[in-house]
């Protein structure tokens, strides 16, 4: 740690930081140290500050534990061995009169010279300079620093953790969680790493999701909210940027296309917690949000272009299941029939009469998106929760399946024919 002092006096002048102010922010974070004790260690008066205060001042100074220390030295064993060395040799001459002192000085010459070494009353080499210090991460605004703690927050609850247990387990100095969560401090993007790992985070799109947020790549948005679960709200962020969603439901009507109603009865079957919610209500404002964000440039009477382009398939099935009343199915039927007129929306049947292709699976979504670099995604939609699936391999068998499914369903023609017919067939009661 021998650079410990001008790497912190630097590090305390580049940031416009006070020994005072300093010393207040670790005591805030639960190590309480003073401003003399923060003065003695940027004098050099102390040098061996303990690992949880190192790690404390890192965090409040914005840079590593490691250029603190100096990390591009000689790692401290190697400095330890030399030094224990160079401290033996001292001991043992110990006592000698000036006449062996000397002679020892010409036999440590001599071994210098033969090992190519400069004399020792060589001036020593100039010390290093000391590196810059890294530029301060410039802190998120404020909408960004509450969504993301309102999310994290939301992350260590659901993981079953209390703040003092995620303090503990990163080490105590590392982060202020109650800080964190409430937007007063934004967490680095290494923190949100660490904390995703410990919440149990582990699917690439999800944590991608946060750690966008984190690195203040995108602005939050309606879906940015511990009331809609992280995986939930990827989906939704996904979905919002693609320019062809392919669907496939054998079970209801696909939730892009629910009537209200619809949506309600769909959900009250199949429980809220399908979608992460404790009432019925609260999933069918996410459904009536999703439909909006999707549909937003879909106007009826527009051409295409003003949206994405929506591909449904389901079962003919569907339409002979009851899970409300006469009259609600009978206003999902117009709604399917007027959204099937629209140039952006292709719906098709798989016939109940000798169906010529059947999925082993359930319900999925495929994302395409406009740049040629960003890979599709599909999305299978589980009992518990949707299952973000980005392998290439895995994806594309998904891709199959609709393929097959698109050669066997209905014409549009005979799509507008079953959707009237069932239509008429709920009408006449």
């Amino acid at each position: 740690m021998a650079n410990i002092a001008e790497r912190l006096d630097l590090a305390l002048r580049e940031r416009g930081l006070s020994g005072a102010q300093v010393a207040a922010e670790l005591t805030e974070a639960g190590i309480p140290i003073t401003r003399a004790y923060v003065s003695q260690l940027r004098t050099g008066k102390q040098a061996n500050p303990t690992l949880q205060v190192l790690r404390a001042l890192a965090s409040c100074l914005q840079v590593s534990v490691g250029w603190l220390v100096g990390e591009e030295s000689l790692d401290s064993g190697a400095v330890e061995d030399l030094q224990l060395r160079a401290a033996a040799i001292g001991a043992s001459a110990s006592g000698l009169s000036d006449g062996s002192l000397a002679v020892l000085r010409g036999v440590i010459d001599l071994a210098r010279r033969a090992e190519g070494l400069p004399e020792h009353s060589a001036p020593a080499p100039e010390a290093p300079a000391v590196p810059a210090v890294p530029a301060a991460r410039t802190a998120p605004p404020e909408p960004v620093r509450v969504a993301l703690g309102e999310r994290l927050r939301g992350l260590r609850e659901a993981a079953g953790l209390t703040a003092e247990q995620v303090e503990s387990a990163l080490g105590r100095g590392a982060i202020r969680v109650e800080a964190a969560e409430t937007g007063r401090a934004a967490p680095a993007p290494a923190m949100v790493e660490r904390l995703l790992d410990l919440y149990g985070v582990t699917a690439l799109p999800a944590r991608e999701h946060v750690l966008s947020l984190a690195r203040g790549e995108r602005e939050p948005a309606w879906w940015d909210t511990s009331a809609v679960p992280v995986w939930l709200a990827t989906a939704f962020a996904l979905e919002q940027r693609a320019s062809v969603i392919r669907v496939y439901d054998p079970r209801t009507v696909p939730p892009l296309l629910q009537t209200e109603a619809y949506a309600r009865a769909a959900i009250g079957a199949a429980g809220p917690a399908t979608l992460g919610q404790t009432s019925v209500e609260a999933a069918v404002r996410l459904v009536l949000a999703r439909q909006e964000m999707v549909f937003a440039g879909h106007g009826a009477g527009q051409g295409a272009g003003h949206g994405p382009v929506v591909w449904a398939i389901m079962d003919e099935g569907v339409l002979l299941r009851s899970i409300a009343e006469p009259p609600v199915h009978l206003a999902q039927l117009d709604s399917l029939i007027d959204l099937a007129k629209r140039p952006g929306v292709s719906l098709h049947l798989v016939p109940l009469n000798d169906p010529a292709y059947l999925p082993r699976t359930g319900p999925f979504t495929l994302w395409r998106y406009a740049e040629a670099f960003e890979p599709d995604i599909a999305c299978a939609h589980t009992v518990e929760r949707d299952e973000l699936i980005i392998e290439p391999g895995a994806v594309e068998a998904y891709h199959q399946a609709f393929a097959k499914l698109s050669v066997t369903t209905t014409t549009r023609e005979e799509t507008f024919d079953l959707l009237n017919t069932h239509r008429d067939r709920i009408a006449r009661g």
